[in-house]
């Protein structure tokens, strides 16, 4: 994907998962799904994923390369990326996500703020982007808590997955814990 194509699926999917989050009642908002996140939980983790994201395409290339170094290999396609994510998850029995990342509780009153949030992190992610050349995109790296290093496409490629995969588990935690 080009840089282009990059901004709007950030930008549709985000929308879709504040809409999906907005249609949402009190009680499946709320819902603690059994051992799952609550959907305002989910809420705040891609909150929480999406604003150190945008600060890094907010961050000169020079400083990323002195902190992370270049990349060593090519950009894995999007779907790559997805397909390498999943078997990651698969095999992540004792991996703690890190703190920053945990969600806190969202309220139904916080709901309408944390979207906002949300979108306007994506907004900053997207104005961000725009400064770099497609090059630095492939050239540069940093790394993922989970799946180690990345370049910058492929943290833009996971970015725009992960809140797919956070709107699929909301819908999965309705169905499998009914009220």
């Amino acid at each position: 994907m080009k840089k282009e194509e990059i901004i709007q699926q950030l930008k549709h999917n985000h929308q879709t998962f504040a809409k999906k989050l907005e249609s949402l009642g009190k009680e499946d908002f709320t819902r603690i799904p059994g051992p799952k996140w609550t959907a305002g939980q989910q809420l705040d983790h891609i909150l929480k994923s999406v604003v150190p994201t945008a600060k890094i395409f907010h961050t000169a290339p020079t400083v990323l390369e002195e902190k992370f170094g270049l990349a060593e290999n090519p950009s894995r396609t999007y779907q790559k990326l997805v397909d390498d994510y999943l078997k990651v998850l698969e095999n992540l029995r004792d991996f703690v996500l890190p703190e920053r990342f945990v969600p806190t509780k969202i309220t139904i009153e916080n709901r309408g703020q944390t979207i906002s949030e949300l979108l306007a992190a994506i907004e900053t992610l997207n104005q961000g982007l725009h400064l770099f050349d497609e090059s630095v995109l492939d050239s540069h790296r940093i790394v993922h808590p989970a799946m180690g290093k990345l370049t910058l496409r492929e943290m833009l490629y996971f970015t725009i997955y992960h809140v797919t995969h956070h709107d699929r588990q909301i819908l999965e935690n309705l169905e499998n814990y009914p009220a």
